[in-house]
């Protein structure tokens, strides 16, 4: 029998969600072709579109393999699964005809969603998840089964208490999203080469990069929080490359001056770790953690699963690691350039006048702060100094590096994050790809000093943070820029929807990080700690299975409701059972009435009632005349009376 794939409502609903929730994370392309597919099926059963035949889908099934083994050179990991299994998913629901088919797809969407369980542990997925396996496994529950929705559930609840003995039993063995992604793509990672154009397309995100702990550190608001992630030393005008550094060799001690703090980074597919600054240790509860030059940190593989690190921030920790050669190293200047740097040589003779000159030039010329500078040529950082104008935040911090080394001053660019939002029902700051950022160093007193050029031309950005200033029209950014007093209007207060999102972050914070933090050791803990009280851990098994025998026996007991009429029959029966006088299997139950009100006269008008009730609900399927309640309140009390005269 043919059968179609929208008709059935609860299936159709489950697949498709099962689908959408794959497809963001997946490239464009096959997204689309996903959902067309279900487009053009809902065309082809409503308004008798022509389809696409079996061979034709086949034929495209080969090429989304080979397609997905051309873009990710394989099919394990996340984005190649999650490609493959889209795209076939899509065109097998245009091959939806029969009973065949609908199993197939439902083993497509069930492997859908399990992949996304694997892959993604947010809260929000929770329940489009539950409702997607619902409806799937309700259609594959037979049509002549009684109660379908009500047998779905009594399942469910069954499976609870064994998926939560799953969670805290099952070997830690690999964590299951702790998987390879399988490529970097859509994923904001960062470099160590800084061209420019590259910080501003990290920042165009609005991914989440990681989140943070702070509430130990004196650090309270945005403009403080600087996240180192590389350091970059060699110079090409405003192109910037790091230099390879050995490990840091030097050993801290956590000692009372360091105090901690927590990040959650998300998966990267590398190993870059962001510190605040002022980081002198960084430690992974699994893993290890390689210490570079300039407090800059590493994870020996990458991280291809959100990981928590811990930070131990120095208030007073200074970098006084001397420069080298390397940090004095410039491109050869020319034009404009040569001649600025010859002037300022002139007008400064201390390294911080000359450093002040960078600073006048910056503040004096009208420098615009933007995400879309446009494309610099070869003669980058004359053009960008004298001619446009126009940058983003690595384009200055570049600028200024190459600018204090022309002056004599080593520098380098830092590249990583600043800002972020703050979230105060979790009490934690939520970084995202939109605060990606490069500031300067300058060595200046013996010591490594940050100097931030947006500050003087963008100070807002650094105050607000890059979520609200980005939200911001671009001729606002550049009317508001340098107005650091300035707040956006939904900053006079918390929306509703800041609350709902604020708390949903923060939920979501929590379990994820709940489920990060139960690894092997938080595994092998909690079993030691039931073997401290063995006791007390038999009698809690024992409670559990006796509760979960009693669900299975209540949940799946049969109920068959009685009628009134029948309930009249067995309480006289009963009763005429205690009298010995039993009723035969064969006799009619008008004449068994009448047999119990010939040996007990005085139940005759009772009795008499009882059978007329019978008669008119049974064989003339009419309401009786008589209310059953007071019918029944009338027969106790006669029988009441008979028993306690003690009669037989």
């Amino acid at each position: 029998m043919r059968k179609e794939f929208f008709a059935q409502t609860y299936f159709s609903l489950s697949v498709v969600m099962a689908m959408l929730m794959v497809a963001v994370e997946v490239t464009p392309w096959v997204a689309f072709l996903g959902m067309g597919m279900l487009i053009w099926k809902w065309g082809t059963e409503k308004y008798h579109w022509q389809g696409l035949s079996r061979r034709f889908t086949g034929f495209l099934s080969m090429l989304l393999l080979g397609q997905v083994l051309f873009q990710y050179r394989t099919i394990v990991g996340q984005e190649p699964s999650y490609t493959l299994l889209l795209g076939l998913s899509g065109l097998r629901v245009m091959d939806y005809s029969n009973d065949r088919d609908h199993k197939f797809v439902a083993l497509l969407a069930f492997i859908l969603i399990s992949v996304k369980a694997l892959f993604s542990i947010d809260i929000y997925w929770i329940l489009p998840s539950a409702f997607a396996f619902w409806g799937i496994w309700y259609s594959l529950i037979p049509a002549h089964t009684p109660a379908k929705g009500r047998t779905l559930w009594k399942i469910f609840l069954l499976s609870v208490p064994f998926t939560v003995i799953l969670f805290f039993a099952f070997p830690r063995v690999v964590i299951p999203w702790a998987m390879s992604r399988g490529s970097t793509y859509g994923q904001i990672g960062f470099t160590e080469d800084l061209n420019p154009g590259r910080v501003a397309e990290i920042a165009g995100s609005t991914q989440l990069a990681f989140r943070a702990k702070i509430d130990r550190l004196p650090l309270k608001e945005s403009k403080d929080l600087y996240w180192r992630g590389s350091v970059l030393s060699a110079s090409r005008g405003l192109v910037w490359r790091a230099i390879p550094t050995m490990p840091n060799s030097a050993e801290t001690i956590r000692g009372r001056s360091t105090m901690p703090y927590e990040v959650a980074i998300e998966p990267t597919s590398q190993n870059f770790l962001f510190a605040l600054e002022g980081t002198q240790v960084l430690s992974l509860e699994a893993g290890r953690v390689t210490s570079l030059n300039h407090s800059v940190f590493r994870t020996n593989r990458p991280i291809v699963a959100t990981t928590v690190y811990q930070g131990w921030w120095g208030m007073h920790f200074r970098d006084t690691t001397e420069p080298t050669v390397a940090d004095l190293k410039t491109p050869e200047f020319k034009g404009k350039v040569a001649e600025w740097l010859a002037e300022a040589s002139k007008a400064g003779h201390t390294p911080e006048e000359r450093l002040d000159q960078i600073k006048k030039l910056f503040v004096e010329k009208k420098f615009v702060y933007t995400l879309n500078p446009g494309t610099y040529g070869t003669n980058d950082l004359e053009e960008f100094l004298f001619e446009r104008r126009k940058g983003f935040c690595e384009h200055f911090a570049g600028a200024y590096a190459t600018l204090a080394r022309g002056l004599g001053v080593p520098a380098r660019v830092v590249v990583g994050y600043q800002g972020g939002r703050f979230n105060p029902l979790g009490n934690f700051w939520r970084i995202a790809q939109r605060d990606a950022h490069a500031w300067a160093e300058v060595y200046v007193d013996k010591t490594w000093q940050r100097v931030d050029p947006t500050s003087w031309v963008a100070p807002l950005r650094l105050v607000i943070g890059a979520e609200e200033f980005f939200s911001l029209s671009e001729s606002d950014q550049e009317v508001f820029a340098k107005q650091i007093d300035w707040r956006p209007p939904s900053q006079d207060s918390m929306l509703w929807w800041d609350r709902v999102t604020f708390l949903m972050e923060d939920l979501n914070y929590r379990w994820s990080y709940f489920l990060m933090e139960f690894d092997r050791s938080s595994q092998d803990s909690f079993f030691a700690l039931l073997g401290r009280y063995k006791l007390l851990s038999f009698a809690g098994v024992c409670f559990a299975l006796l509760i979960f025998f009693f669900l299975v026996q209540n949940l799946f007991k049969t109920r068959v409701k009685i009628s009134e009429e029948q309930e009249f029959l067995n309480e006289v029966q009963e009763w005429g059972l205690q009298h010995h006088i039993i009723r035969a299997p064969s006799e009619p139950p008008l004449q068994y009435f009448k047999r119990v009100e010939n040996k007990f006269p005085e139940l005759k008008e009772v009795l008499g009632k009882v059978a007329r009730f019978y008669d008119l609900k049974v064989y003339a399927g009419q309401p009786g005349s008589d209310s059953a309640k007071a019918l029944k309140q009338e027969w106790k009390s006669s029988i009441t009376s008979i028993n306690g005269r003690g009669s037989d």
